[in-house]
């Protein structure tokens, strides 16, 4: 990258780092809540600049031409931005985000640059919240639905529990499966790595984007499988063991199980990990 290149990255970062103040505490708050789905977020502008990055190579051998389309993308998500600062919309002025990256982007270097960088500025709607309202909504029925088929298959194992909205009771007691434990946070974090990996492994397209798509049954049927765990140990042992330590520990056990099971489903699809710069 020769300095006028360098000077003009920086000049770019810079613009955007300084627009987007105004977000920044809302975000900050969102990302450090108590339960919070988005903890992961600190981390996905870092994996995008390392997706960037890769494409060091490929970069250097495409022409750089202004393309007046970008600018049409700008400008269009510079007033999504603003509209979103306007009427106090978090989410819309978060969408803005990427769009005014990739528009810079295809303003400045045109779309064969556009077309190599989507991705790594795409990764960047993993950091953005979605709007408590949804959020409240999807985790209420998503624990619904766990609760439902962590009783139905403990009862295929023999254990007799009924479960009520999102009570699981059994012989002796209960267990509630709080938001928390609905599913939807291993679910946006999963979404999340399964895109990472599918642009980390070598294979056919169609195959990536099984193998992004298999996250979904993936983060669910772990998190299922938790619950099955601590209504078990909560049997036998009680709930204050059940919801002390091993609480903990088994939400941790539900990324590294989905992750296992991500690797088994990359391994089916015959796509082999590739870390080499393209």
């Amino acid at each position: 990258m020769n300095k006028k290149s360098l000077l003009q990255s920086i000049l770019i970062l810079l613009f955007i780092l300084v627009l987007y103040i105004p977000v920044y505490s809302s975000l900050y708050e969102r990302f450090t809540a108590e339960n919070t789905y988005y903890s992961h977020g600190f981390l996905i502008p870092l994996v995008s600049l390392y997706l960037a990055w890769r494409k060091k190579r490929l970069l250097e051998a495409l022409p750089a031409r202004s393309s007046v389309l970008g600018l049409g993308v700008l400008l269009g998500g510079l007033l999504i931005y603003f509209l979103g600062l306007s009427f106090k919309v978090n989410f819309i002025a978060y969408l803005s985000i990427p769009l005014v990256i990739w528009g810079i982007i295809l303003y400045l270097k045109g779309m064969a640059w556009a077309r190599a960088l989507f991705f790594p500025v795409a990764f960047l709607v993993f950091m953005l919240p979605l709007p408590q309202v949804f959020v409240i909504a999807i985790a209420f029925q998503m624990k619904l639905w766990a609760a439902d088929m962590a009783a139905f298959f403990l009862r295929l194992a023999g254990l007799e529990v009924i479960s009520s909205g999102s009570k699981i009771s059994y012989p002796g007691g209960f267990l509630m499966v709080g938001d928390p434990c609905s599913g939807l946070r291993s679910l946006i974090s999963f979404l999340a790595l399964g895109a990472l990996f599918s642009q980390l492994v070598r294979c056919a397209f169609p195959r990536k984007i099984v193998l992004l798509f298999s996250t979904v049954p993936i983060a669910l049927l772990s998190n299922v499988a938790r619950i099955m765990f601590l209504v078990v140990v909560s049997f036998f042992y009680g709930q204050e063991v059940a919801l002390g330590f091993l609480h903990d520990a088994s939400g941790v056990a539900v990324f590294v199980l989905g992750f296992i099971g991500l690797i088994l489903v990359s391994k089916g699809l015959r796509c082999h990990l590739n870390l080499e710069n393209t």
